[in-house]
């Protein structure tokens, strides 16, 4: 028995020797009549080899045909076979998994427009491409490339685009995240996005770092998707959202627009992410969210934001439970009554609030104010609330 295996494992290696030299044989003959060869036979040869029992070991010929279309890139618009030519080269050389083709294949994309062949060469990158550098850099800039050009108005090549989009998804690189999370929400249409949108959730890597990279390195409107695609994945906890919502508020106070419109955006993802602290109660988070209160005043004050968006950044602050929080919201309690004293009224559901937010906090730090809030012309509603204040601070 223990024989009749030793004969076989022998008979197993001398086959696959014996293969291997036929396969070697086979693909020598091939190239050499490729090199001779008339355009029309070319294609033939590459098909024939790629039907072949010895197909796996013929990617240097696949690759000596894309190089052949490359060399020649100046005859490409007048004669369709070379397109053709590249297309079963880059192809082949995805299917057989010949990495050191990939350099060549990378190279159609700079010679031909050809829509099949480049959809061909973008799936052979991903098969090939993995963990290369280079190869991952190149399909990122060419898709960033892609999409500056659909963002100025004119039309890319949808078929090439979404082999693109596919081809990063294999390939998983964390570096291709912005650039799939641009395209997913850039507009174009629904077939296409959603081809990017998959590819996006095939990235390996820290998702968090990811959304993180997004919010600090895009543009706002990116920014602000970003945030919330973030509150929107179950691939977060809560604390983790809580660290993504911190980021986006900080830059939210922090970064400028030149516009109206951006200006806009940047107010959304503050009023977004502090709702976010707000809510799980992030106390790391007091500090922006004060700068952010004071931010509110001002906007509701010129009119930028309504009463409702004053009155959650007020509910936001006390949320934090903090000493500094208490501070804060006493000290927007002086101003209003100065309003009071005065003569100036102050809107009468933002005074509740801070009354009510202040009992919530329940630090002795606004005692006197609250004392002070008794005396002064209000309604009997705002009296009473400032004594049930009192009533919560504690000693």
């Amino acid at each position: 028995m223990r024989r009749a295996i030793c004969m076989c494992v022998v008979f197993i290696a001398v086959a696959s020797v014996s293969f291997a030299q036929d396969a070697q044989k086979i693909l020598d003959t091939f190239k050499r009549n490729f090199a001779i060869a008339s355009l029309d036979v070319k294609i033939q040869i590459l098909q024939d080899a790629a039907a072949g029992k010895t197909a796996s070991a013929m990617g240097p010929l696949f690759q000596q045909a894309v190089d052949f279309v490359v060399d020649n890139a100046s005859l490409i618009p007048t004669d369709g076979r070379f397109n053709q030519l590249a297309g079963i080269g880059a192809e082949q050389i995805g299917v057989v998994a010949y990495a050191a083709g990939k350099d060549s294949v990378w190279k159609l994309f700079q010679v031909t427009l050809d829509s099949q062949t480049l959809a061909k060469a973008a799936a052979a990158l991903g098969a090939v491409g993995t963990g290369d550098a280079d190869t991952i850099a190149n399909l990122n800039r060419y898709v960033d490339s892609q999409n500056a050009f659909f963002a100025a108005g004119k039309t890319p090549d949808m078929a090439v685009v979404a082999a693109c989009f596919k081809a990063l998804g294999v390939l998983g690189d964390s570096s291709s995240f912005p650039v799939l999370f641009s395209s997913m929400n850039l507009g174009y249409p629904d077939k296409v996005a959603v081809i990017a949108k998959d590819a996006l959730l095939s990235i390996k890597g820290d998702f968090k770092e990811m959304i993180l990279g997004v919010i600090k390195g895009r543009p706002l409107p990116e920014k602000k998707l970003a945030l919330q695609m973030a509150m929107d994945s179950d691939k977060l906890t809560d604390e983790q959202k809580a660290q993504v919502a911190e980021l986006a508020l900080d830059i939210g106070l922090h970064s400028g627009a030149p516009d109206a419109a951006g200006k806009g955006v940047l107010r959304d993802i503050r009023f977004q992410a502090a709702a976010v602290l707000g809510a799980r109660k992030w106390s790391d988070a007091t500090g922006l969210l004060i700068e952010h209160l004071d931010m509110s005043i001002g906007e509701f004050d010129k009119g930028l934001v309504d009463r409702n968006h004053l009155l959650d950044s007020i509910g936001n602050v006390g949320a934090m439970n903090t000493h500094d929080a208490a501070v804060r919201l006493t000290q927007f309690l002086v101003l209003i009554n100065s309003y009071t004293e005065k003569g100036k009224s102050y809107d009468d559901q933002v005074v509740f609030a801070v009354l009510q937010n202040l009992g919530a906090l329940a630090d002795k730090v606004a005692f006197d104010d609250l004392m002070y809030t008794q005396y002064l012309n209000y309604s009997t509603g705002v009296k009473k609330a400032a004594r049930a204040a009192l009533d919560k601070l504690k000693w």
